[in-house]
């Protein structure tokens, strides 16, 4: 007689934390099949399956935002970004911080040509981003972005040129253009870009007031042919506004007088009232630039009839980024050469500012745009590999942990009781599916 014995099957000895991480699996495996299904197409580029998946998961829970991320996100591997964008609207409604959601609509808005949006969804993705090398990369390409963006909107502003209407302009509008540099060494000649970049940002801490980027100046300078050094005149100044769109300016000229004094000579242009009025000069010691460009700040407003308050006047007083006079050259020249597409220069430039002064913040702001821009840039679809690839290798253990988190939170889980829990070759096999499947 043949006795027959059952053979046990073998056990696999998991610990605990692993026991833990195939929980998590577990609770993940437990979203709609359809989902799972759709997210495995997806990973595996069959993109029709993936949409049908998809589809089918959304009539079943159309309010799972999840889905619409998934959805959206197939949309724009097939290149239907109208419906892609539609979808990551709809899933950044309850997935708000998603950086998932965020960097695809970023993609998706740049390829629907809209920069604006593009820029802005890019700019919540280096706050939000997990990923520090994509994050490298959206910075480079917010750099990128801007100058394409003032590129075509100073196009735009040329061709619609005879229809703008001085009148539409409005009244709280101002451009600030560059100071011509008279009888100066070329060592301060730079200091025409950085006189009117300081002018820019403190004039844009007023409230009542809309100052046109000195990025969008730069784009309007180059369609009309202008070198930076070129004076904006009476005949001049009603164009350059309109283009502007800017209903004042702030132009001039700044002469030296030895090695150590200049007098600045600003004007401020009324473009809807096509005249010009002479502000009063300003003039001391070049190593005292500070305090000559905070008297300009405030002989403009005055003859804007701007009236500050105690608390605005302190915030632009006390706004000085560098008082090193050295410092403030080097970031001139980095800016002339940054204008110039020169950007290994500017690099070094804005590098020798920070190093002379330290706590000079707008220095390292440019000198991180300039490192970016010095750098190839790359397209949407090598931004996009650079993403999969980090998200493939990153993305499920975050996710895992974060489920974990919550779940020991809720008390769903204890990691701290139990023994090393044992599970057979096949529910191994299960939970690795249920891995591959999210």
């Amino acid at each position: 007689m043949q006795i027959l014995r059952h053979r046990r099957r073998p056990m696999i000895v998991v610990p605990k934390r692993i026991a833990v991480f195939m929980l998590i699996l577990f609770i993940m495996g437990c979203a709609p099949a359809s989902l799972r299904q759709g997210r495995s197409y997806l990973a595996k580029e069959k993109y029709p399956q993936a949409l049908e998946a998809l589809t089918k998961a959304l009539n079943e829970d159309p309010d799972n935002p999840e889905i619409h991320r998934e959805l959206g996100i197939t949309y724009y591997k097939t290149k239907q970004y109208e419906q892609a964008l539609e979808e990551l609207k709809t899933a950044k409604q309850g997935l708000e911080k998603d950086d998932r959601v965020i960097f695809y609509t970023g993609l998706t808005y740049e390829k629907l040509k809209l920069y604006d949006e593009a820029i802005e969804e890019y700019g919540n993705y280096t706050k939000l981003g997990r990923f520090s090398r994509v994050r490298g990369k959206i910075q480079q390409r917010l750099q990128w972005l801007a100058q394409r963006q003032a590129s075509k909107w100073a196009q735009e502003r040329m061709e619609i040129e005879k229809e703008i209407d001085p009148a539409s302009i409005p009244d709280n509008s101002v451009g600030v253009t560059y100071f011509k540099p008279i009888g100066v060494s070329e060592e301060l000649e730079p200091l025409h870009k950085g006189l009117t970049d300081l002018l820019i940002v403190d004039l844009s801490m007023v409230d009542e007031l809309t100052v046109v980027e000195r990025i969008k100046l730069n784009q309007i300078y180059d369609e009309l042919g202008f070198s930076s050094t070129d004076l904006v005149e009476q005949d001049t100044a009603p164009r350059m506004g309109k283009l502007l769109g800017a209903s004042s300016l702030v132009t001039g000229a700044f002469t030296g007088f030895g090695d150590d004094q200049w007098r600045v000579d600003p004007t401020l242009g009324l473009v809807k009232l096509g005249r010009f009025e002479a502000l009063d000069s300003v003039e001391g010691q070049i190593e005292r630039f500070i305090q000559i460009e905070k008297q300009l700040v405030m002989d403009v407003l005055e003859g804007l009839g701007i009236e500050l308050t105690q608390e605005q006047r302190d915030e632009i007083m006390e706004n000085i980024p560098t008082e090193s006079l050295k410092a403030f050259l080097a970031y001139s020249r980095g800016l002339d050469y940054s204008d110039r597409g020169m950007y290994s220069e500017a690099l070094q430039e804005f590098e020798a500012a920070v190093s002379l002064d330290p706590k000079f913040n707008r220095a390292k702001e440019h000198q991180a745009g300039a490192r970016f821009m010095s750098q190839p840039t790359e397209t949407t679809d090598e931004l996009e590999m650079a993403w999969d690839s980090a998200f493939s290798s990153e993305a499920l253990k975050t996710e895992f942990l974060a489920t974990t988190v919550q779940s020991v939170s809720r008390g769903d889980v204890d990691p701290t009781s139990g023994s090393d829990l044992e599970l057979t070759e096949e529910e191994t096999e299960v939970q690795l599916d249920v891995l591959i499947q999210w």
